[in-house]
């Protein structure tokens, strides 16, 4: 495993595989689901066991063709494994879910046929191949009409027939989990931007504030490393309305109060990110990262773990 180039599934899978095995102490390797046709959803766990640790989610390529986000968080696996007795209390006192690939049958359809491809390979009727992963998620789904998600199977953003339709949404170990998330990272390209929810909606998140100061510390560890600026705001802000996604659901739903989609590079190359830009949106992912985790253990910056009354 290297990050001089872009990997298919089985080298992915094999190297969070061999991480279990080098390093039993701290990591194991879950099985979550099934996509749907039949591969295998992999989630490395990285924790050193301590019952008073919360919990960080992480997980790249959702959409297939955003091949930077798999290298990006399987770098951040080998980093936190390979570095795990030199790295911060601020990393050591969380358990670590990844999931590189949250989309396997799209992913490797993206490597084999479609470079280009962005949803999974569901067949709903016809030529309609394919559900936006997405806009599949519970929170918001299917608001706002054809804006945001589409009800077209042949549509790039069709949200699927109902809410978590897909096996690959509905892969849900957050809420089935005694561990109490704090933090759910899903990475995705090429905007150049740290997102936070809403999507569907122009209201502020009870939480803006402070969910826009983490943002901005991340964008500033980014910037302070490689100098790219990311900008930081909630997805109608910065994008366009995107109904029925995960960062929606991961902060309404389950309560995650620290829950962003960030968009790495680039705007120049969009999703073909040359191999030599690999390693440092690498870095610039795990400055993000390294600093979003030193913000929420600031005890000024703490928001409540209890169960809060989902809005509206």
């Amino acid at each position: 495993m290297d990050w001089k180039r872009y990997h298919k599934l089985s080298v992915i899978y094999a190297f969070i595989d061999e991480l279990e095995r080098d390093y039993p102490a701290i990591c194991t390797v879950y099985v979550i689901g099934k996509s749907t046709e039949g591969r295998d959803i992999k989630m490395l766990k990285i924790s050193n066991s301590d019952a008073n640790n919360s919990s960080v989610w992480l997980d790249g390529s959702i959409h297939p063709r955003e091949w930077i986000t798999a290298a990006a968080v399987t770098f951040l696996a080998e980093h936190i494994v390979k570095s795990f007795h030199n790295l911060s209390t601020s990393i050591t006192n969380k358990d670590w879910h990844i999931v590189p690939v949250l989309n396997p049958d799209g992913y490797e359809y993206s490597h084999t046929e479609d470079r280009m491809w962005r949803k999974n390979r569901a067949n709903y009727g016809g030529n309609c191949v394919g559900v936006d992963l997405n806009r599949n998620f519970s929170y918001g789904w299917g608001h706002n009409g054809e804006e945001g998600s589409s009800q077209a199977p042949e549509n790039i953003f069709y949200r699927g027939p109902a809410p978590f339709s897909e096996p690959e949404t509905a892969a849900d170990y957050i809420l089935g989990s005694p561990n109490r998330f704090k933090v759910f990272l899903s990475f995705h390209s090429y905007f150049e931007m740290i997102i936070f929810p809403w999507g569907f909606k122009k209201d502020p998140s009870p939480d803006y504030l402070n969910q826009m100061e983490a943002g901005m510390r991340m964008a500033k560890a980014i910037y302070d490393y490689s100098g790219m600026t990311y900008k930081v705001g909630c997805t109608k802000d910065l994008t366009y309305d995107a109904c029925g996604t995960s960062i929606d659901w991961s902060y309404a739903i389950a309560n995650i109060p620290y829950s962003y989609m960030i968009e790495l590079r680039s705007k120049k190359y969009k999703f073909r990110l040359p191999k030599d830009q690999i390693f440092e949106t690498c870095m610039e992912s795990w400055s993000a990262v390294q600093s979003l985790m030193e913000y929420v253990e600031d005890p000024l910056y703490k928001l409540p773990m209890t169960k809060r009354k989902s809005p509206k």
